[in-house]
């Protein structure tokens, strides 16, 4: 049920002889309110059926005798004629009463419950509460119009496309800055020497480029290049012969081994942003118990999880049209261990139909033998489902030959099943098959036969035979992810097969893996089969219990035992107590470390004390960021480096310009409606910030316009569409229009007197005679109107309404002046009477 609430004016309301007339606030259901006049009668409600028929969308049209039209279907027509007292609807007559209807020179009211019994739009008045109820099962113009209204929004929202009300165009920096990230981790050990690590990572904008150096200092290795990363890349999406330029550090997606970093160019037409995604490609691995893995496709975040009790993690990857270079990052809870990137090749590469992609990469290894590398291919898109493609690649010191073309090919068969295979000339051939049922059950096939005399990959492998099968197992009390897969290598003297049954999940709300491997070698008689159990229980007074064993049905004997406690201390901080007992090497290790994020840096401490070693460890790491558009610099406890970053400026508009001007302040309190990223507020509120974002996307800003805490204040273009820029603060002001209020009244005079009239239309015109605004009075005279700039304008009644009710106006038109102010200015003295033509 649905209640329209009737609001009496400022003004007090005068009682005229037959009925009262207000202006009230109508309630529909499913579309919000709006203002309609209503006029009282005795015990009774009239509502105006043009007015109502005109926001619900019913086709109606005013005649010399009434109202005629039709409602939803043009078969189900409808005549309103009061001066016959008589309504026609779908070929049925209603007899009206004198007390049916109310007919003025400006309206025509119906009493509230003749819509119900005649029209199927119920209206029940309940006079002691002064309120209307309005329910209707007919699908109303006005709401089929907003329901399709909201499926095409979601629609191009699924599709990406936004309509913002502002664009704000990218701009190429020469030089901007920008980032730094910083870590240091010491270590001490009673046997080993002690080892201090530095690492300095700066982001900025250089050329119009993004540019990254990170350096990293060990005391234990020497200070080199290929320890070293350093990049600078421009992109441009709008480009049609190359979109991505980068020099420095290059990712090659080489088939040759290279066991050190190459330094370049790189140059391609594959746009940066991702395109539509066609499928998922399944990718799990190992890292250390309860890191966080993030992964990233083509530079954007798209996924993170943390690993289990074991280190076991997996992503679904979405398989973009287009080049898709994916990578991982790794995070430690202590920061002992270094961050590390490991780029992942998807075998799946596909390209829109009638499109050609290409990259070309050229540079020096960075080895013993500063080895030169070039890499061309190319992808046509045959269609959206196929890709062919192809290319060379070169190395110096490849005996079994520099140069080796290759073909390529991905063919998607259905959404589910898809190909891909490539052939190197000279080096190996390779295949996969994988198909996944709608129940994500999914069988992987690939299969890789090397030349023999290929020099190429730094093995000797002649074959490589790989099968997995993988699937969510789910019940009442638990949810598992399962993969049983087995590998087996061809070698010109021996074979090695080994098998894994992995199961991951939640049992009863206890996180558990169980990984059983077997390891098989035709050299061997007996094959290597053990099992690790992980577990993580959550106790009383947040304490985390893991216990982990590995136990090895070869030997019959436990290799190694792990029992770990954790619970948070403090505001922020995790202290953790282990033990672990290694069988096999009969080491024991006690460990106990403690963890605190500032909200500058992550800091850690960790010391482990065993019967063969003991170690110490500590480490910071965190970031800085320059806002060089009002010279603020934040800190962080998250790395910064390539991470885009915006700072919105709220200012009162005084000259509508546009511009923040020097005497126009800025506006507090302004909030947004939706943001990825990491929202924070300057002292004063305002300056919003937000960092960690992802750069190059096409960033659409929501700002809320009812956040603002004056109501003359107003917010023009709430949607603001930007591209994100990397190591950066990106300056956007939004300029918040001061509007002014205009109010006054409208009477009627005749042989009784004079008294205010309701529903007078009244035109507000700007200094260029523009229609700025319309309005109507409400029922005791009383008009308001809120939305004019600073300027000049007059208030003139409706003359074509005049005409119609044979009234002059006096004054026949009234000019005003809205004043500039912080709070805007209000002009409440316009008095308007209306009076008799005479004949």
């Amino acid at each position: 049920m649905c209640i329209i609430l009737l609001g009496f004016s400022t003004y007090a309301q005068e009682v005229l002889p037959e009925y009262d007339e207000l202006n009230v606030e109508m309630n529909v259901p499913d579309l919000g309110t709006i203002e309609i006049p209503i006029a009282i009668k005795g015990q009774d409600a009239y509502i105006p059926v043009k007015e109502l028929f005109d926001y619900l969308k019913i086709k109606n049209e005013e005649t010399a005798n009434g109202i005629e039209g039709f409602i939803i279907n043009p078969d189900s027509t409808y005549r309103i004629t009061p001066s016959e007292n008589r309504i026609l609807y779908k070929n049925e007559e209603y007899t009206l009463s004198d007390e049916d209807y109310i007919q003025t020179p400006f309206n025509l009211y119906l009493k509230s419950n003749l819509f119900g019994d005649i029209f199927g739009l119920n209206t029940n008045f309940s006079f002691r509460s002064l309120s209307v109820t309005m329910k209707t099962e007919k699908d109303l113009p006005v709401i089929k119009e907003m329901r399709l209204r909201k499926v095409r929004e979601n629609l191009n929202r699924v599709r990406g496309i936004v309509n913002p009300d502002t664009t704000i165009d990218r701009r190429y920096p020469l030089f901007k800055g920008g980032a730094l990230d910083w870590g240091v981790v010491t270590t001490q050990q009673s046997d080993f020497e002690n080892d201090n690590r530095l690492s300095l990572g700066l982001g900025t904008m250089f050329l119009g480029g993004e540019t990254n150096l990170m350096l990293n200092y060990s005391t234990r290795v020497p200070f080199e290049s290929r320890n070293q990363f350093y990049q600078w890349r421009f992109v441009n999406n709008e480009s049609k012969l190359f979109k991505q330029v980068t020099a420095g550090r290059i990712f090659t997606r080489a088939t040759s081994s290279l066991f050190a970093p190459v330094s370049g160019v790189q140059i391609s037409n594959s746009p940066f942003q991702n395109r539509r995604s066609f499928g998922s490609y399944t990718l799990n691995d190992f890292t250390e118990p309860r890191w966080t893995v993030e992964l990233y496709v083509n530079n954007i975040l798209v996924d993170f999880v943390q690993a289990d009790a074991s280190g076991f993690y997996t992503f679904d990857v979405p398989l973009m049209y287009g080049n898709t270079a994916v990578s991982l990052r790794f995070y430690g809870p202590y920061g002992e261990e270094r961050i590390e990137e490991r780029n992942i090749n998807i075998p799946y590469n596909f390209v829109p139909k009638n499109e050609l992609e290409y990259t070309l990469s050229a540079g020096i290894v960075e080895n013993d033998e500063m080895n030169k590398f070039s890499r061309l291919n190319f992808n046509y898109g045959l269609s959206n489902s196929i890709t062919i493609g192809g290319g060379a690649e070169y190395l110096t010191g490849v005996s079994s030959g520099e140069v080796m073309p290759f073909v390529n090919t991905s063919v998607r068969f259905a959404s589910n099943f898809l190909f891909s295979g490539e052939y190197t000339y000279g080096v190996k051939g390779e295949g996969l098959l994988s198909y996944r049922t709608p129940r994500n059950f999914q069988v992987d096939l690939n299969y890789i036969k090397y030349d023999k005399d290929q020099t190429a990959i730094n093995f000797n492998y002649l074959e490589e035979r790989k099968i997995s099968l993988s699937a969510p197992i789910r019940g009442k009390n638990f949810s598992i992810f399962s993969r049983f897969s087995i590998n087996q290598i061809i070698m010109p003297n021996t074979e090695f097969t080994t098998a894994q049954l992995l199961l991951s999940g939640a049992i009863m709300g206890i996180s558990t893996n169980f990984t059983t491997y077997g390891i098989y070698n035709d050299r061997v008689k007996e094959p290597t089969i053990y099992s690790s159990l992980s577990q993580t229980y959550r106790l009383p007074n947040k304490i985390l219990f893991s216990p982990q064993v590995q136990y090895d049905f070869s030997r019959n004997q436990f290799n190694n035992l792990i029992f770990e406690l954790e619970r948070p201390v403090f505001e922020s901080g995790f202290l953790n107590i282990a033990y672990e007992n290694n069988l096999l090497r009969n080491a024991h290790i006690f460990e106990v470390g403690l963890r605190y994020m500032f909200n500058f840096a992550q800091t850690s401490a960790t010391s482990r004390i065993g019967n063969r070693n003991t170690s110490f460890v500590q480490s910071a790491r965190g970031s800085l960021m320059l806002d060089d558009n009002t010279g603020y610099v934040m800190t962080s406890n998250r790395t910064a480096m390539s991470r885009a970053a915006l700072s919105i400026i709220p200012f009162l508009d005084y000259n509508n310009n546009g511009i923040k001007d020097p005497m126009e302040p800025s506006v507090p309190g302004m909030e947004l409606k939706n943001t990825s990223g990491n929202l924070s507020y300057n002292e004063d509120k305002t300056i919003l910030r937000i960092t960690e974002l992802q750069p190059y996307i096409d960033m659409l800003l929501e700002i809320d316009p009812v956040s603002l805490d004056n109501i003359a204040w107003k917010i023009s273009n709430p949607k603001i569409k930007i591209h994100t820029i990397p190591n950066q603060f990106q300056e956007i002001h939004v300029p918040v229009i001061v509007l002014g209020e205009v109010a006054g009244m409208v009477y009627i005079k005749d042989e009784n007197g004079t008294k205010g009239q309701g529903r007078i239309s009244i035109n507000i015109l700007n200094s260029n005679n523009e229609l700025v605004g319309e309005l109507l009075t409400e029922g005791d005279g009383y008009f308001t109107y809120l939305g004019l700039k600073t300027g000049k304008y007059k208030a003139v009644i409706d003359p074509e309404q005049l005409e119609n009710i044979g009234y002059t106006a006096n004054p026949a038109e009234i000019e005003f002046t809205i004043e500039q102010s912080e709070f805007g200015d209000i002009v409440d003295d316009l008095e308007f009477i209306l009076e008799k033509k005479s004949n």
